[in-house]
């Protein structure tokens, strides 16, 4: 009996120390990460293209749907306000404000627990005015009801992440990328009734030389 006790209080050991070890391991590269940040330089008058990668059922599905990026779930655009990146996007859950329009530091912006990727690009040919032009119009964006765009349909006064900030530049003139057409099946088939998506992906800016990648993290 007293083995098989001492036998239990080793394994319980054994179990906590494991335990501390796997949050130790998540909080070190949470850490890193912000650390890794803390060290960029951004610059007050540019505009930036910010992808996240999460490793949840949701972000999954939305990788499928990139032109090249394995890792890239989410996007959003930001610009510095107050000695910080301040990032604007739209995301398929309501915020506090019962829209979808999130805007949030970069800090909050990597949260997520299950974050595996972060990249960060700056758009290249912004001068002084059309950087103006472009914080204004996220700004003035604020105050709209912004509606997550659930049916990927063109012209619906409705949004995805990627959708919005084609929107967003091209109220400024700024073609960021062309849209992409996939043929979908399965339960995406059904839910969109549609055979052909068109849409934007979250990596189809990538590769049009609008952008400059200063920034890449992989977990």
């Amino acid at each position: 009996m007293i083995m098989f006790k001492n036998f239990k209080y080793h394994i319980t050991i054994m179990g906590c120390i494991l335990i501390i070890v796997i949050f130790s391991f998540y909080g070190y590269k949470s850490s890193s990460l912000n650390s890794k940040i803390k060290s960029l330089q951004f610059d007050t008058e540019s505009i930036y293209i910010i992808q996240r990668g999460a490793t949840g059922k949701l972000s999954n599905v939305a990788k499928d749907f990139n032109i090249r990026n394995k890792y890239a779930s989410h996007v959003g655009i930001g610009f510095v306000k107050d000695h910080t990146l301040t990032i604007h996007h739209v995301y398929v859950d309501k915020n506090s404000q019962n829209n979808y329009l999130y805007v949030e530091s970069i800090n909050d912006f990597i949260k997520p627990e299950d974050l595996n990727y972060l990249s960060i690009w700056k758009l290249k040919g912004i001068d002084h005015e059309k950087l103006d032009h472009i914080k204004n119009t996220l700004l003035h964006s604020e105050k709209e009801n912004i509606i997550f765009d659930f049916t990927f349909a063109e012209n619906n006064e409705k949004y995805y992440c990627s959708e919005y900030i084609v929107s967003i530049l091209r109220k400024n003139s700024i073609e960021i990328m062309k849209d992409h057409k996939k043929n979908v099946t399965g339960m995406i088939k059904q839910i969109l009734k549609k055979d052909t998506l068109k849409y934007f992906p979250v990596d189809g800016f990538e590769n049009t030389g609008k952008a400059e990648k200063i920034f890449e993290w992989v977990k």
